[in-house]
């Protein structure tokens, strides 16, 4: 159980992603539907984010060899023809992840590193955690609603509402 609801909403982001992901094959994963990025790239990418700025900034552990690789950060290819690779990857990226992002409390989530994205203006600055996981948060949700637009539009799938469960990470009653 996260002890800050930021936490709740990165963590809650993963189940959401997995869920618009849910479904599918390989051959729909690693399709680049109208010239877009795969959905098994996007899976990579938004976990490529979490691994270097959580796990490697922050708890400085090795980044994971699947996403490690220039190809998953910002202006990538779109392009992944490992569905199965990236899916284990971000099990295990997320769980590395987990236990540092719940014991988080309000002075962890101050602390401050060296910004470690793709805005110029922020290279060089320090970024709290909670700035960080704010990003994090932000990037997973863009990239939701970019894969159910696709999925069911494109593509006809069923893959429901989005964003499901969200007032429940953050403790609102439905």
């Amino acid at each position: 159980m996260a002890l800050n609801p930021l936490v709740g909403l990165v963590i809650e982001g993963w189940d959401e992603l997995d869920r618009v992901l849910d479904g599918l094959n390989a051959a729909d994963a690693t399709r680049q539907v109208d010239g877009g990025s795969s959905f098994a790239w996007t899976l990579g990418h938004v976990t490529n984010q979490l691994d270097s700025w959580v796990n490697v900034r922050l708890q400085h552990v090795a980044p994971h060899p699947v996403l490690e690789d220039a190809r998953w950060r910002f202006g990538g290819t779109g392009v992944a023809d490992n569905w199965d690779e990236v899916r284990r990857a971000a099990v295990e990226v997320r769980g590395t992840a987990r236990g540092y992002l719940e014991s988080l409390d309000d002075r962890g989530m101050e602390a401050e590193s060296p910004y470690a994205g793709s805005l110029p203006e922020l290279q060089g600055r320090l970024v709290s955690v909670r700035y960080m996981l704010l990003r994090i948060a932000a990037h997973v949700y863009f990239h939701i609603g970019e894969i159910a637009a696709v999925r069911s539009r494109r593509l006809g799938h069923s893959v429901g509402d989005y964003p499901g469960a969200l007032l429940l990470c953050l403790g609102e009653s439905r």
